[in-house]
């Protein structure tokens, strides 16, 4: 009999620069352990810079953008999205509209609404942070938690991500 195959559809949106820069590496193993993985029907991997804005990128060189609308036009809901990232940025990164960035048609909404797009289409979405748990509150931390499920970037914390991806959205989270 021909060995099951993985039914897993997997979107990996990695924050990448500044904040980051210290959790390179660690994020760089993620990411070739996700493409390694071979039980995954599809994956998909996408690069921002502290929050998402409008578009994220294909590559880590932020060349080769992707409208969000689009990615959430061709992605269904049965998809699982995993950001990762510290969730540290200029509070008006993530409040005003457009952020830091020219937009075009999307620079009246603001990072936490982009946010709030991704985590409300897909039905299983995790949040990894490399950041120590014990960092999380009293910044912009504590507003994207709002957002998703936020989960330290630690072998623990991974497999209970996991865990949560295979029991779906929670709900009250918003």
């Amino acid at each position: 009999r021909a060995p099951r195959r993985g039914n897993t559809r997997v979107i990996l949106m990695m924050d990448i620069g500044g904040s980051m820069d210290p959790y390179a590496h660690l994020c760089s193993r993620l990411f070739s352990a996700a493409k390694r993985a071979s039980h995954f029907k599809e994956l998909r991997t996408y690069y921002f810079h502290n929050c998402v804005y409008g578009h994220v990128y294909e590559t880590d060189r932020f060349d080769k953008p992707i409208r969000v609308r689009d990615l959430l036009h061709e992605c269904g809901r049965h998809y699982k999205l995993i950001m990762v990232g510290d969730a540290l940025m200029a509070p008006y990164e993530l409040f005003a509209a457009g952020g830091s960035l020219d937009l075009g048609d999307d620079r009246g909404t603001e990072g936490i609404r982009w946010l709030m797009m991704l985590a409300d289409h897909f039905d299983r979405a995790a949040w990894l942070n490399p950041e120590p748990e014990r960092y999380w509150t009293g910044n912009t931390i504590e507003h994207v938690r709002k957002v998703f499920e936020m989960f330290p970037l630690t072998l623990r914390g991974l497999g209970d991500a996991v865990t949560h991806l295979a029991k779906g959205r929670s709900y009250g989270l918003h």
